[in-house]
């Protein structure tokens, strides 16, 4: 007789404190079950030798020591087990869930640097179930399920160096990272030699008085500065707050766009709200010289879309009050407010589908990052099929995997599709030695083939973007222009794609993401550092943003499929690969 685990998978806030609270009720379910068996366990380090078969869950050093309980339960079901995996596809909807498998997930509850992980031995019938929280970085054995403690700590070469030695170690790295793996150093209008050189000082000072935070801003000034939105620094920012507040620029003017907290509610803000200044500052320039100089980006429209729209602008260091001004047409109102690090973005499903009038689809995807992104589409796919035309939306959507845009795009052929090609870096030290210069790797862009073992979608089809359709997103366009699959309508696209070499630059502080490849549309033609040109060029305004009135993108995309000037894609359907 399996063990009884009585616990519902409900949808509920995506908020930490809701995801918290479904993660802790299952732990405590599992905690108390019949025939528990419960382990004090903590692991440590980064050395591979030392822990069998390597890391399940790892991030940087593995510094500090991760330690928690683990549960085991002897005589469970598969069907009981995939409960559990249900549960963690529900919680990576609101929460970032790795899925190693359709029996192993796990999940990082960051705010309270705690991990919680599930494996299910099929062959035994045991249940694994581990909360741990970490003091530093992750470290979690892929042998955790029968490991009670390890120490994996690798012999630390910087144990005696100082703040300010650690500090310009990890701006040599950076320098040294940028100048041997960036992908457009052909393109950078500076002496990278010289901003290195230039930040020495600032760096140091930094890093005397204490402030690894201001050491990861100066460092992420630098590489904002190579002008490219997949090039950057991060891991200083973990201490940044979001404001339960979210913006968005219209014509010029930024309004509240979403209120995520009662208390700013009950002070009067109100979602179409004009933000009119912030610290004193008028808005405008308060996101152009406070926070978009800190943004990687290739274009203008991406520097303006990740100040302006989102969470960004209204970001701050913990303990920090905003002094911020709205205006409701009537009277300014006057709000001071401190975020407190517990608010966390709601992360909405990758993909959405509901039905426009005379019977257009309309599909909205949000990312491509969804562990579960093919399952997601799979199950509308259907309803899509219904449809006699069909409105794809990537406005917004920052990327994720590739290969996730390439699943919807093969749904979506009649003939083999064509990816760029794109070139990299290269380096050969012989060369070097001979003075002669160094090669660049090309690479031929691939083709991906339309599927053979399902229905395809062969209605007319328009693709939406904007200055936030960025990365994969914009893989996923560059491909659909290239199969001449239907209009694209919106503004200029991001410009910005690419794969990073990653780099850890001070430990546990700082880390650097470097673009190391230069992708081209399929035709040939460059769109990093400009932008996907939609055919047709058009934006929302306030009205149709706060739905006082039609969206005219939307409308654009309507009259185009209802005019019949797109027809159905019939060439001959080349269904030979699944």
């Amino acid at each position: 007789m399996g063990a009884v685990l009585p616990f519902a998978v409900a949808a509920q806030e995506a908020d930490i404190n809701a995801i918290t609270v479904r993660l802790d009720s299952l732990y405590n379910t599992v905690l108390a079950a019949p025939g528990a068996e419960v382990c004090r366990v903590r692991y440590t380090g980064s050395d591979g030798t030392k822990a069998p078969g390597g890391f399940l869950w790892h991030r940087g050093l593995g510094k500090g020591w991760t330690q928690g309980l683990r549960i085991s339960l002897p005589d469970v079901s598969p069907a009981k087990a995939a409960e559990f995996d249900t549960f963690f596809r529900e919680i990576g909807r609101d929460n970032f869930v790795i899925r190693y498998n359709d029996h192993c997930s796990a999940t990082l509850v960051e705010p309270l640097n705690t991990i919680y992980i599930y494996d299910y031995d099929g062959a035994g019938s045991r249940l694994s179930f581990m909360k741990a929280s970490t003091t530093g970085e992750i470290c979690v054995p892929k042998v955790w399920t029968c490991c009670d403690s390890l120490d994996a700590t690798l012999h630390d070469p910087l144990a005696f160096a100082s703040r300010r030695e650690l500090a310009l170690l990890g701006l040599s790295r950076l320098w040294s990272g940028v100048s041997r793996n960036f992908a457009f150093m052909e393109r950078v209008n500076l002496n990278w030699d010289s901003l290195y050189v230039a930040n020495m000082g600032p760096v140091a000072d930094a890093a005397d008085s204490g402030d690894d935070e201001r050491v990861g801003e100066l460092m992420q000034l630098m590489a904002a500065k190579l002008g490219d939105g997949h090039t950057f620094v991060y891991g200083y920012d973990r201490h940044k707050c979001h404001t339960p507040l979210s913006t968005v620029i219209l014509d010029g003017r930024v309004y509240v766009d979403e209120v995520m907290s009662q208390a700013l509610e009950e002070q009067g803000i109100r979602r179409g709200m004009e933000l009119v200044s912030v610290n004193g500052i008028p808005v405008l320039e308060y996101g152009h010289t406070r926070v978009m100089p800190y943004i990687s980006s290739s274009t203008p429209q991406w520097s303006e879309h990740t100040t302006f729209n989102g969470y960004n602008l209204l970001a701050a260091k913990k303990g920090e009050t905003l002094r911020m001004t709205f205006g409701n047409g009537k009277r300014d109102l006057y709000i001071e407010y401190t975020p407190d690090g517990n608010f966390r973005p709601n992360s909405p499903r990758a993909v959405e589908f509901s039905l426009l009038k005379d019977r257009v689809g309309f599909l909205r995807i949000n990312n491509f990052m969804d562990a579960d992104f093919r399952e997601q589409f799979d199950n509308i796919y259907p309803d899509i099929l219904k449809t006699r035309a069909l409105i794809v939306d990537l406005r917004g959507n920052k990327g994720g995997n590739s290969g996730n845009g390439d699943h919807i795009l093969r749904h979506l052929a009649s003939d083999t599709i064509k990816t760029g090609q794109w070139t990299s870096p290269a380096y050969i030290p012989a060369f070097a030695s001979w003075g002669m210069d160094q090669p660049v790797h090309h690479q031929e862009g691939d083709t991906l083939l339309p599927y053979a073992d399902r229905p395809l979608y062969d209605h007319p089809t328009v693709l939406l973007v904007d200055g936030g359709t960025f990365s994969a997103a914009e893989d996923f366009t560059a491909a659909f222009r290239g199969m001449g699959r239907g209009k694209i309508i919106g503004t200029y696209t991001a410009g910005s794609t690419g794969n990073g070499v990653r780099i850890v630059l001070v430990p546990g502080v700082a880390y650097a993401n470097i673009c190391s490849k230069h992708d081209v549309a399929p035709d040939g033609t460059e769109f990093v550092g400009i932008g996907i040109r939609p055919d047709i060029e058009i934006r929302e305004n306030y009205d149709s943003f706060f739905g006082t009135a039609d969206s005219p993108v939307v409308e654009s995309a309507l009259r185009l499929l209802g005019k019949g000037e797109m027809k159905r894609h019939t060439k001959p359907l080349k269904q030979t690969a699944k």
